[in-house]
Parts: structure tokens; sequence; C-alpha cells
């Protein structure tokens, strides 16, 4: 193994397809619950049946899609890399996988009914990425489609939080050190001698985040053809069954 340097996310996702936990492609280690209680309340907004063709953009482990199979909604799941489309499509090969850029879908127009883009546009790495994104959304949704869109924060939350974005593993270490203290330190000085040794695998992403204000993102979507039906604050639900509401991701509901 080593210390892998990325700098996008469709790096890190290629990555991430690597894992032996096919979970991680949902980018929520150890929390397949808050997965789970998410792709409930999407489903519960959008009410896919048995006349609608569903896309979910940025399907991660594709829980979502599973969660429907059982029943005849037709859909398909879009992932950034080839890497997840060949593990997806490997795992769960009653499901259509295609992997495609979110600005330019490898979808016909007008195919869709129902649109998903959960936790995804905050990965892209610039306003003109995004638009370009909400641009492809409304190209491939029919007349009346319902467009969920969740997640998107208001704020740098890397900032705010004080994620380590940075290339160094030595940064990264005086990061821990300050911030979290010795034993973070220590935790992962031991990783990083794993890591130049072969057992261990560290990555440092450096990616940045897009974030904007619900009345921004408004104005981006109604730019690109969307109307906004509501908006409202993202909700989570912890280890104990707790629901919770974010304090800086909201949910948005579109329609064509």
């Amino acid at each position: 193994m080593a210390v892998i340097r990325v700098d996008n996310y469709i790096a890190a996702y290629g990555l991430r397809s690597q894992s032996k936990d096919i979970h991680e492609l949902a980018a929520r280690p150890d929390k397949k619950h808050l997965t789970d209680f998410v792709n409930r309340r999407i489903l519960e907004a959008l009410h896919p049946g048995a006349e609608d063709f569903l896309v979910d953009i940025g399907c991660g482990d594709a829980s979502l899609l599973r969660m429907i199979a059982v029943s005849s909604v037709k859909s398909v799941g879009i992932v950034a890399t080839k890497e997840e489309e060949s593990r997806l499509q490997s795992a769960f090969p009653g499901l259509l996988i295609k992997a495609g850029d979110a600005r330019s879908l490898p979808l016909e127009t007008g195919i869709a009914t129902k649109v998903v883009c959960n936790a995804m546009l905050h990965y892209l790495p610039s306003e003109a990425a995004v638009r370009a994104a909400l641009g492809e959304i409304k190209r491939v949704s029919r007349s009346s489609a319902t467009i969920w869109i969740g997640e998107v924060p208001e704020i740098d939350e890397y900032s705010h939080f004080g994620i380590y974005r940075g290339t160094s593993m030595l940064g990264f270490l005086w990061h821990l050190l300050r911030r979290n203290g010795t034993r973070s330190f220590f935790g992962m000085t031991r990783r990083w001698v794993k890591a130049v040794f072969g057992s261990e695998q560290i990555v440092l992403n450096s990616a940045g985040m897009f974030y904007a204000t619900p009345d921004r993102i408004r104005e981006m979507a109604e730019t690109c053809g969307l109307r906004l039906t509501t908006f409202f604050r993202h909700k989570e639900v912890d280890a104990r069954g707790s629901v919770l509401e974010s304090r800086f991701r909201y949910d948005y509901l579109f329609t064509v």
C-alpha cells in the first residue's frame, strides 16, 4: 500500500471502489443505517411508481436502487468511474449502472420522471460545473418530472470542521497534533509507517467543496430550467435512532 494523493472526487471514488466493504461507495463508513434512513426519506418524497423511470445520479452503493428493485420501477444509477460501474454490476447484476460525468450524463433526453441527486453536487469542482450538472438534470427530465437534490451545504464544512485538505503527510500530522492531540498524532504516525512498508493505505484528498445558500441554489437551478417546489433542512439519524436536523445542509425538490 502507500500514501495516495488525490485532488478530485473521481479519483477518490475510484479508490473507494476497491474497498472490501461495498458500502464505502456511499461515503458513510460504518453508517449503513444512515444511508438507509436518507434513502427512505427520498423515496417518501418522490413516490416512484410502476410508470416512472428513476435516475439516481451519484448512486453510491446503489442502496436506493436496491430498495425499489422489488417494485416495478425502472431505474438507472450513474457513477463517476468505470471502477464503480464494474463493482456494482458484479455485485448487483439485476441493476442498470452507467459510468458518466454529471456534467454530461450518458442518458437520452427526456428519459426521467424522477431524478435523485443526493450528496453529490458538493463534490463538483466549481459553480460552473454545478450549473452544467443542473442543466443535464433538466435535459434528461421529462416535463413535470420530480427532482430531489439533497445535502447541499451552505458553508464550507471542511473549513468549519477543520478537516485537512492538504497534500502533505507532515502537514496532516501537524494538523492532527494541533486539533486532536497526541493520541491522534501517534495513531496516524503508526498508520504512516505501515503505509510506507506496504500494509496500510492512506488517502490524502485535497479536493474542495462546493457550497451555496438556498437562495443561490434556487437562482442557479431556475437559470437551468428547474422550478423550485420546496426546500428544507436535511435530516439524519444517529445510531440510537434519534432524528437530527443538519446545521448546514439543505434538501430541495424541483420540477421541470
